[in-house]
């Protein structure tokens, strides 16, 4: 069975775990899931993570204004070997 984490949309353990992973310098993952499931953090909110990071606004403020970003989009993150074994061409 695969350890699987699933945001079923932006909050703010959506928020503490992306910016954990943004914040990573290793080329390992600091989490044992072997699949992530989310909104997608890509460019359209990155100017919202540089001011989170930069403590221009609180995560309160972050996760409010991501509500307004039109297109939400969800990803899944395969993160080890046994992820990638289970997947199927179609």
């Amino acid at each position: 069975m695969l350890n699987f984490l699933k945001f079923d949309c932006y909050s703010r353990e959506w928020s503490d775990f992306i910016l954990k992973n943004r914040l990573n310098e290793n080329e390992y993952n600091i989490h044992n899931y072997d699949v992530v499931y989310g909104p997608i953090a890509n460019d359209k909110i990155g100017i919202q993570i540089r001011n989170l990071l930069e403590n221009n606004i609180d995560t309160s403020t972050f996760i409010e204004r991501l509500k307004y970003i039109k297109g939400i989009t969800f990803q899944y993150f395969f993160g080890t070997d046994k992820a990638i074994s289970n997947l199927v061409k179609i």
